[in-house]
């Protein structure tokens, strides 16, 4: 077991690229927005329905995702996602009408998470022994920050360098045929390193043939487990944050006078902050327990937003607001990594993954269908600063949800975590 997960970096790295690129195609209109608007001859309100199509898509995709996952090979899953979508990618070099573009982002609601997202992670639970879940998914969460940093900064150089040669529709084009054909690529490339994971228990059974089919009784089993839903309650709670904290940008404005530039910063810093939080959850999270980890990670979490809350608006105190900012960052993507490591100690089996990832994902991520009607709900009535600080009250509230549901989850694990830290004292005795 020890040593399982160093053995698969190679494809843990490529799996993380995978994580990252199939993304950039749904998301790239939003930085090259402008350009995207006028190349292809769309009003600001077709371009808003365009990610409403894909957030439609992948609501529905969520729902059916971990029946696929536990249906299909996990491999054609991947591969077939990744050269669909960069496909789908090639087709905006046609410039499509509007309703076109509508079936195209819709697609890819599917592709990039229907066929893809259980089964990636799916593929990263394969990838590690029972102590090295914390690293892989810290890896994996942090690895696909840093891919989204060096991917940005290249392909924004590269925009820059041809609009600048040529023309910004040219550049647009560019950037379409640089990320579709990643996509192909990435997607080829799994299709022949991956391999499929087999069960001990399904090979002592003589069942391994069986690993991809859907067992419902497994499902009905998973939801009648309490750790199923304290899970999706701790993936709620710390999703919520990460789908408001885009909120902190503005509020600097509002409440210290950050410049746009600045604010902007922000915003971007983020993405720096991610790595750290990943890294750091995951190599701390197999030394002391994944469960123990998302505790730190909650109570660091609330500290951050506690000070956010009471630090007045001044200018003269726009470092220490960073500072608070950096904690929330850090603790956030933290916890973000330890979403599926923590499942190790829930004793769910990597082939049951699509399984518990049914739940797990239609709660947990339904933060990004209330959360932004709660944060409009909450500067609209209050206004002002008021409104953000009852926003980041309401996430405060949220965080002491999940400290304490991890908790709970401790008390209800308690026997599967003594075999995990057997099975860790074990493999050092042995080396």
């Amino acid at each position: 077991m020890e040593g399982k997960l160093k053995r698969n970096l190679p494809t843990l790295l490529i799996l993380i690229i995978a994580g990252e690129m199939i993304y950039t195609l749904p998301y790239f209109r939003n930085y090259y927005y402008d350009v995207f608007l006028e190349a292809f001859n769309l009003t600001n309100t077709q371009m808003g329905s365009l990610g409403s199509a894909y957030g439609i898509c992948c609501i529905i995709s969520y729902i059916f995702g971990g029946y696929v996952a536990d249906r299909f090979k996990t491999k054609h899953l991947l591969s077939l996602s990744l050269i669909l979508t960069g496909a789908l990618g090639f087709t905006l070099l046609l410039y499509p009408p509007y309703p076109v573009l509508l079936v195209i982002y819709g697609a890819w609601g599917i592709t990039s998470i229907m066929t893809f997202w259980v089964a990636l992670i799916k593929a990263v639970r394969s990838l590690a022994a029972s102590n090295e879940q914390g690293k892989a998914f810290g890896f994996f969460e942090g690895g696909r920050g840093l891919a989204k940093v060096i991917e940005s900064a290249l392909v924004l150089a590269m925009f820059a360098f041809v609009a600048k040669k040529l023309t910004d529709n040219m550049a647009l084009t560019s950037v379409i045929i640089f990320y579709s054909v990643m996509c192909i690529s990435l997607g080829l490339i799994i299709l022949f390193i991956y391999r499929e994971p087999v069960s001990d228990a399904a090979v002592e059974s003589g069942e391994a043939a069986d690993q991809t089919k859907f067992k419902w009784p497994v499902l009905f089993k998973i939801l009648k487990m309490p750790t199923t839903w304290l899970a999706a309650i701790l993936i709620l709670t710390s999703y919520s944050m990460i789908n408001s904290f885009y909120y902190i940008t503005p509020y600097a404005t509002a409440a210290f006078g950050a410049s746009t530039v600045i604010a902007a910063a922000l915003g971007y810093f983020s993405q720096y902050c991610r790595p750290i939080g990943s890294f750091s959850s995951g190599i701390i999270g197999d030394r002391i327990g994944i469960s123990n980890m998302v505790i730190i990670g909650y109570c660091v979490l609330a500290a951050g937003l506690v000070a956010l809350i009471l630090l007045p608006g001044k200018p003269s105190l726009i470092l220490l607001l960073l500072i608070f900012i950096a904690v929330i960052y850090i603790s956030m993507y933290a916890l973000q990594a330890t979403h599926f490591a923590i499942l190790v100690e829930g004793d769910y089996p990597v082939e049951t993954t699509g399984a518990v990832a049914m739940p797990l994902m239609i709660v947990g991520y339904s933060g990004e269908v209330f959360m932004p009607i709660v944060a409009g709900a909450c500067l609209d009535h209050f206004g002002g600063i008021e409104g953000y600080k009852v926003l980041f009250g309401i996430l405060l509230g949220l965080t002491i949800l999940g400290l304490l549901t991890a908790i709970v989850w401790q008390r209800m694990t308690r026997v599967k975590r003594k075999e995990i830290a057997a099975v860790k004292k074990a493999t050092i005795v042995t080396n």
